[in-house]
């Protein structure tokens, strides 16, 4: 008897291992960005541009091979469609890219945030205990977003670490968040 995945917070149990995916992308662009200041600002934004391709890609994947069981799964679908056409329109335009990146990365860290912490709600909302560590950085995510709008001369100036520090805080989030989907889906087996 084939068992049905268990649908939790738009998210199938069954592929939690993409999220841990790009988890791991996420914090390996961070930490490359760390260690690697003297880089160009343009190979920034390129870099920049490929990690949104590839992490909307992910998702894109997430979400259409999950279409029949995740609840919300257009939510992902939309957030993939975004980052792979934002990294392609990025990519394609490197020199407009260096001087709207403090702004674009505001908003899409904003976004992630926003999503970040409607996760870590209805986590809260399925009895996860650990819920609020996923809040914690959900709203960290938001924070950095909001100092990167609001100070686009000192983003520019920071950008490298702040865009660093974004990356690893989304990677860590992505990876926590898999890893609870995993232990869920563990613990659904269980009980059957």
């Amino acid at each position: 008897m084939k068992t049905k995945e268990i649908d939790f917070i738009g998210y199938t149990t069954q592929y939690w291992w993409l999220m841990f995916s790009a988890g791991f992308l996420f914090i390996g662009l961070g930490i490359w960005i760390l260690v690697s200041p003297v880089a160009s600002y343009l190979s920034l934004s390129l870099l920049f541009a490929f990690g949104m391709i590839f992490s909307g890609f992910f998702e894109i994947v997430f979400a259409v091979g999950n279409y029949k069981t995740l609840h919300g799964w257009g939510w992902t679908l939309v957030g993939g469609i975004i980052d792979l056409f934002l990294g392609l329109y990025l990519l394609s335009l490197p020199l407009l890219t260096m001087v709207i990146m403090p702004i674009i990365i505001g908003l899409w860290m904003l976004f992630r945030g926003c999503m970040a912490i409607g996760s870590s709600l209805e986590l809260r909302a399925y009895g996860i205990l650990d819920w609020a560590w996923l809040l914690i950085t959900g709203i960290l995510i938001v924070i950095l977003s909001l100092l990167i709008i609001g100070h686009p001369l000192f983003a520019a100036v920071s950008i490298v670490i702040w865009t660093a520090f974004a990356f690893v805080l989304s990677g860590i989030f992505r990876i926590y968040l898999s890893l609870q989907l995993k232990n869920f889906k563990n613990i659904n087996k269980t009980r059957k």
